[in-house]
């Protein structure tokens, strides 16, 4: 897993420190106990433009487990969370048409609260699957991120869409914490693995179209305006980069064409490769790291056949879907899938 510092050291948002304090405050401890080893307050955390430096996080995440005694406090990070808590990105999401709609802005603003974190939405078959990458590598911290993460989707799920029975697979790319059977038994209707390739969240896709519950086309624009400019004001230099691997990455092809992109972001295919190329970048390498991206989860999924997936991504056929995953990754799709962590 590769570290990206940029990333990392822009920390985490303060409020999610007054997020751990909810769930500290359970066992009797109040903001004092938590904060002061670390010369913070809730005063400060509720800054919204305020951000704990990540080396800072994962120790207040230590202190927050040698306080409770708890070997995962992750579950009830998740349990805890509610949309609103992101600000503008939860507004925009829970006023949303639909789970796709609420999912796709999901994508594009996530990097705005969280910005060690990407999310990548994908559909195959019956099933729709969202991955985490984490460019965290400390410990516990990235863990229990992750452990929160996962199930705080279950739980904002629930609580946007008003569906209280829905089912899916969840994978995490560590081993089982102690004591987290406990957890996993609340949520019968889902299977939790452990040691896997990916962090990935799986369902039915018939999910994605549920409604949401207070879906409200104005001021879900209003709230995406406002993040908008959130995301002009960080000066990213790669927008257009961004913007044709979200399109890639959220539409049901994964090999749209170029000509189709660019209809999409209004522009000539002519303006969108010169574009691309000021970035530093090219229509055919962001294809092709949506491709191996996409084709690396379902390799991890084994009832997924290779013509199946060679299928999905767009390949005539098995031999030349090989040929390109060995030269993403230097080996073959069935090596790969043997052994992902060679």
């Amino acid at each position: 897993m590769k570290t990206n510092a940029t990333r990392q050291d822009q920390g985490i948002p303060g409020v999610y420190g007054l997020l751990l304090l909810d769930v500290v405050s359970r066992w009797g401890y109040n903001d004092q106990t938590l904060f002061s080893p670390f010369d913070l307050n809730s005063e400060q955390l509720a800054d919204p433009d305020y951000r704990i430096p990540t080396p800072v996080a994962n120790q207040l995440i230590q202190h927050a487990l040698r306080l409770t005694g708890e070997p995962t406090l992750g579950y009830h990070l998740g349990n805890q969370m509610r949309i609103s808590i992101h600000g503008f990105i939860g507004y925009a999401i829970m006023t949303a048409e639909n789970i796709t709609d609420a999912l796709i802005l999901a994508n594009r603003f996530i990097q705005l609260r969280l910005p060690f974190l990407q999310l990548f939405f994908s559909t195959f078959g019956n099933k729709a699957t969202i991955q985490l990458q984490t460019d965290i590598e400390l410990e516990p911290i990235r863990s229990e991120i992750s452990i929160a993460l996962m199930f705080g989707l279950v739980s904002m799920g629930k609580a946007i869409t008003g569906v209280d029975d829905a089912s899916g697979e969840i994978d995490f790319d560590f081993p089982q914490p102690e004591g987290f059977e406990r957890f996993m038994a609340k949520y019968p209707n889902h299977t939790f693995r452990f040691d896997q390739p990916h962090l990935l969240l799986s369902f039915n896709k018939n999910y994605l179209s549920n409604k949401l519950v207070n879906a409200d086309p104005i001021a879900s624009q209003i709230a995406i305006n406002q993040c908008e400019a959130e995301l002009s004001a960080l000066g990213e230099r790669h927008r257009i980069a961004m913007r044709v691997r979200d399109i890639l990455t959220n539409s049901e092809q994964h090999y749209l064409s170029i000509e189709a992109v660019a209809e999409r972001l209004f522009m000539s295919d002519r303006t969108l490769k010169r574009q691309l190329a000021a970035e530093g970048t090219s229509f055919s390498t962001l294809v092709d790291e949506v491709r191996y991206r996409h084709a690396t989860s379902l390799l991890s999924r084994t009832d997924f056949t290779l013509e199946q997936i060679a299928d999905e991504l767009g390949y005539s056929d098995v031999a030349n879907f090989s040929r390109a995953f060995k030269r993403w990754s230097g080996r073959s799709p069935s090596n790969w899938r043997k052994d992902p962590y060679l």
